[in-house]
């Protein structure tokens, strides 16, 4: 019985990485009116599970900045990604979410 188990737990895990991927995802942060908002915008996003920063490009003028992200589609979402500024008091929306071009 512990070999069935032990079988189709990794059989379970191998299907789900096969699902898994890279993604990538272009992040628009607002409401950044000091000189050290985008860093904590950018923390806050980094600080979400697998999720690294590719680029971003800041507007002082028009107090946004945009962040192009990959993340792990298995781990989390564009939106969860786009929330995690919020929390500071910085509002995100996802501009664009798809698969890395190879």
């Amino acid at each position: 019985m512990k070999y069935l188990f032990t079988t189709v737990f990794a059989a379970l895990l191998s299907t789900t990485a096969a699902f898994a991927a890279e993604q990538q995802a272009k992040i628009e942060v607002s409401g950044l009116t000091c000189p050290s908002c985008p860093y904590i915008a950018a923390e806050a996003i980094s600080s979400v599970d697998s999720v690294q920063i590719v680029d971003g490009a800041y507007d002082a003028a028009a107090q946004t900045a945009i962040f192009v992200v990959s993340y792990d589609d298995a781990v989390t979402t564009p939106q969860v990604i786009a929330d995690a500024p919020d929390e500071y008091g910085y509002p995100g929306v996802v501009l664009e979410s798809k698969a890395p071009d190879s």
